[in-house]
């Protein structure tokens, strides 16, 4: 029945790679989904999946510990699962993935346009095609070759299609708080077909930064907010690097920061000839797998303010830090879990060489699975994610069929 089943997922692949360049057509920054997850429901539904569709509410979500209000509206946004029951006899599996993306920026630095979902190269681009609707389709076209060569499951197949991922997970979270349980999850990142049984955490946070107004051509008289944020940024890389020579992990072996902090935005000034009041800096601050989130946090608190109390200005007037929108906790998966083996088994079978294992630097819906639902769980897809939330967005075809290659072929194992 293996060959049977890679042989329908080649028959099936000119579909496969039209549905990919459909759903990348189909602008969905975070807040935007509602038209691509009906997308995604019809295409579930086209293949005789049970489907359940719905639009999570604030109120169910906001008493649960890892909920994290990115300040979106929730009613229009569905989130999407469709189920192929199984008898009853063996192991059930979930199939993750989300459907927002990022922002596009600055259209004309785009080698092809985001939303054309332009084929290149052997490769799809476009935003999204990476991070992550195309193994989302893997997934879905993996299925439908399961079907088509007449395989019964023993336990339940649930492909989840969800929502404001990168702002906080409130899609998986409502999965979990609406009851979808199974014996593990395959999470389809963007891991190059790496299994990452383990991923940093990432906190998003504000530091605001006071100052003293002044005219500019009396600047003495001021107290720039700019010239105060400077050594709390070097307080902040110092941070970084000292925390990173702390870690140790058996899966995070290479010279990748383990939980890297990094600041995105930053705001100061609102008039070119005065002294700024004020300044104001997001980022993004790494949790390393085993770590509290109360623990990561009084840690860059106490250095902001040991920074500040040496500082003239600060001393008096000192930083606020907020903790806002994603609050991602780290989650881990032992390496013995059943579901490592079995994935890393079929890897080899299908592709021809053990794969990799290795923990990634960044936030995922896997903590919600690994930390609230104690459901083994795996991130593994096709994509570069150096590529992932970037201008250059793209992902390798031949990799993506892989990947649907080793999903169908896992899941007629597991669920056997």
């Amino acid at each position: 029945m293996k060959d049977m089943l890679n042989h329908t997922i080649e028959d099936a692949w000119d579909d496969q790679v039209a549905m990919m360049q459909d759903i990348v057509r189909i602008p969905s920054i975070t807040g935007s989904e509602e038209r691509v997850q009906q997308y995604m429901a019809s295409a579930m539904a086209a293949q005789h999946l049970d489907v359940d569709a719905w639009c999570p509410t604030f109120d169910e979500l906001s008493g649960h510990p890892a909920f994290s209000d990115d300040g979106l509206p929730l009613g229009d946004r569905p989130v999407v699962v469709g189920r192929w029951p199984g008898n009853g006899e063996g192991k059930s599996i979930i199939l993750n993935g989300h459907m927002d993306v990022v922002p596009v920026g600055d259209l004309s630095i785009w080698s092809y346009p985001p939303w054309d979902a332009v084929i290149a190269e052997g490769r799809l681009h476009g935003r999204g095609s990476c991070d992550m609707k195309s193994n989302v389709v893997a997934a879905l076209f993996a299925i439908r070759a399961l079907m088509k060569v007449g395989f019964k499951p023993g336990g339940d197949i649930l492909l989840q299609s969800v929502i404001g991922e990168e702002t906080g997970g409130v899609g998986t979270l409502a999965t979990i708080q609406r009851g979808y349980r199974a014996d593990a999850v395959i999470i389809m990142e963007p891991t190059e077909l790496t299994l990452s049984p383990v991923c940093s955490g990432a906190l998003s946070f504000r530091l605001t930064v006071p100052g003293l107004a002044a005219h500019g051509g009396l600047r003495e008289e001021g107290v720039s907010a700019v010239t105060c944020f400077i050594p709390l940024y070097n307080a902040l890389k110092q941070l970084e690097k000292d925390r990173d020579q702390s870690f140790q992990h058996p899966l995070y072996l290479d010279d990748r920061l383990a939980a890297p902090l990094s600041i995105g935005v930053v705001k100061s000034g609102d008039w070119v000839s005065t002294v700024p009041e004020e300044l104001i800096a997001e980022g993004r601050y790494g949790v390393f797998p085993g770590e509290t989130i109360d623990t990561a946090r009084k840690q860059f608190e106490e250095v902001i303010l040991h920074a500040a109390k040496d500082h003239p200005w600060l001393s008096e007037n000192p930083p606020t830090v907020t903790w806002f929108e994603g609050q991602f906790e780290p989650g881990e998966t032992s390496g013995e879990a059943p579901i490592v083996d079995t994935l890393s088994l079929i890897h080899h079978q299908v592709i021809g060489r053990t794969p990799k294992v290795a923990g990634v630097p960044w936030g995922s819906d896997l903590r919600f699975f690994t930390n609230y639902a104690q459901i083994a769980g795996i991130l593994y897809g096709a994509g570069n994610v150096r590529l992932a939330h970037t201008v250059k967005e793209s992902i390798p075809l031949d990799e993506v069929k892989l990947l649907t290659k080793v999903l169908a072929n896992t899941i007629m194992e597991w669920c056997k």
